[in-house]
């Protein structure tokens, strides 16, 4: 099974919206179901409500070559303040990125490759560091953010936060 990558644009809100509920709730099966009574709810999400129309905004997207799923994942990064932060946050100058898989397309190397692209695109855009929260029991994820060069510089009760940094000295 085949996929592309390509640019996360402004279209793709609703699936990184799906991605996002997808990633929190990792543990449990997809249940399309559930999501639309979440989605319905209209509750705000910061990581992606507006994304591409704030400074710093990036992300790609997985499509899959063969099927008529839309996508297979996503990953994308934004910044976000002391007054706005979200689970792994470290500082402001600091984007926070979020990259989820369809359960139906992990373990080929989707969460790899967009974790690879996010990594090449944030020194482009001029960020020497990305953070993230993830949960402590995910160990899969776990061990691509430290494949990858994650550290933990935090614990929280749910997980901990990571930081990758590009030649970045100092503490976060």
């Amino acid at each position: 099974m085949g996929f592309t990558m390509r640019r996360a644009v402004p279209d793709d809100e609703e699936a990184m919206r799906r991605a996002v509920y997808a990633a929190w709730r990792w543990r449990e099966p997809w249940d399309d179901s559930a999501y639309r009574i979440h989605a319905a709810a209209g509750t705000p999400d910061s990581y992606v409500d507006g994304f591409g129309t704030r400074a710093g905004d990036a992300g790609v997207v997985a499509v899959p070559d063969s099927t008529d799923e839309e996508m297979c994942g996503a990953a994308w990064f934004r910044l976000f303040t002391h007054q706005s932060a979200r689970s792994g946050f470290v500082k402001d100058t600091i984007p926070e990125l979020v990259l989820a898989v369809d359960e139906r397309f992990r373990g080929i190397g989707v969460g790899g490759r967009l974790l690879d692209r996010l990594l090449e695109l944030a020194p482009d855009m001029g960020f020497l560091a990305l953070s993230l929260h993830v949960d402590a029991e995910n160990s899969v994820a776990t061990a691509l953010y430290r494949s990858r060069g994650f550290e933990t510089v935090r614990t929280t009760p749910n997980g901990s936060v990571m930081v990758r940094a590009h030649g970045l000295r100092g503490s976060f």
